[in-house]
């Protein structure tokens, strides 16, 4: 079987040939490089090609909370001028995704098959959502050696959720959780971290029944000590929201549905307690997208590891940046490579 074909080189606008920039990941992160390379690929010095894995546009992931429950219109997660990025000449693929990355000749090939080259190529790849230990939910078995070639499929890898059970990382999981809200459902959030008590209160005052279960003593226990998490616990159920602390949750049981599809139907714990509802939400942290990195050879750790200048340690050719970066000094030549302090931000800003 023949190779596909490396896409051709633009055409030079000037004495050399434009650099050619090839992102990977259309997010926040995404969208902002975009912007700030505008001037660039209008000047001819770059060519930017951005590939995404979601069919929509780059938008604010911060708010899909606010989204969610209803707070916030579709249009307020807008974070980029799309039309803009394309005027300026940027070829944007969303709804695709990349299989493989060849650091040797300087090429990504995507899901479709076509091959795309570059000189410079930024990983932007973002986080996924954990998925929690839970008998009757299964977690996705990750093959490193051949990534999914479907976009839609990125996360699931084949072991997509059972309906009722969602994640709350894309617009497809606002929607679910939007329905349930807004028809006045009982949503079970598992994990008391940040986005699960946003989550929680807000359902709450749009009129959903809401329980959130937790395995620690108080909510937000990275972030509060005990008698802050004490005060957010008594708030939160003074807002008419469940605290459930000091539970351990180890499987779902599920209904069927009229077409024969199983269903959430409730939440178990170690110590017996059922917590029936019409929804789950998965609020259990997340995890770098680094799969695509570690196929290609370079260095990864709770992210992928890139210099103070985003680099990768292994290639400068190559950057990450995002929730995917995690920024550490490389060691020493002939150093032993210890696991590197830090990790992800987290945050748009840096």
């Amino acid at each position: 079987m023949s190779e596909p074909s490396v896409a051709p080189e633009a055409a030079p606008t000037s004495g050399r040939s434009p650099e050619r920039i090839v992102l990977v990941g259309y997010g926040p992160v995404g969208a902002r490089f975009v912007e700030e390379l505008l001037p660039v690929v209008r000047a001819g010095l770059a060519t930017l090609t951005v590939v995404g894995a979601e069919a929509a546009d780059a938008y604010n992931r911060v708010l899909i909370a606010d989204y969610a429950v209803g707070h916030a219109e579709r249009e307020a997660l807008e974070v980029t001028d799309t039309a803009a990025a394309l005027a300026a000449g940027v070829n944007i693929l969303t709804g695709t995704s990349v299989t493989a990355i060849s650091r040797t000749r300087r090429t990504v090939t995507l899901g479709t098959g076509a091959v795309l080259a570059w000189d410079r190529l930024v990983l932007a790849t973002g986080a996924r959502a954990n998925v929690p230990t839970l008998d009757g939910v299964a977690r996705v078995r990750r093959n490193l050696m051949a990534p999914p070639t479907d976009a839609a499929t990125l996360d699931s890898a084949g072991a997509a959720l059972p309906r009722g059970v969602v994640a709350l990382r894309d617009l497809d999981d606002a929607h679910t959780v939007l329905g349930a809200v807004r028809a006045g459902g009982r949503i079970v959030v598992l994990g008391a971290g940040v986005l699960g008590m946003e989550l929680a209160l807000a359902a709450a005052k749009g009129g959903a029944e809401v329980c959130v279960v937790y395995h620690g003593e108080i909510p937000m226990n990275r972030n509060l000590d005990r008698g802050g998490g004490t005060v957010l616990a008594r708030a939160a159920r003074a807002a008419g929201v469940t605290m459930v602390n000091h539970s351990r949750a180890e499987s779902v049981l599920f209904h069927v549905d009229d077409d024969g599809a199983a269903r959430f139907d409730a939440l178990i714990c170690a110590d017996g307690k059922q917590i029936g509802g019409d929804l789950l939400v998965l609020s259990c942290g997340t995890g770098a997208r680094t799969e695509l990195a570690h196929l290609a050879g370079l260095p990864v750790s709770t992210g992928i590891l890139v210099d103070e200048s985003l680099r990768s340690w292994a290639d400068p050719a190559i950057h990450a940046i995002g929730d995917c970066a995690h920024v550490a000094v490389p060691p020493a030549p002939g150093a032993s490579l210890a696991r590197p302090p830090g990790g992800p931000t987290g945050l748009i800003g840096p």
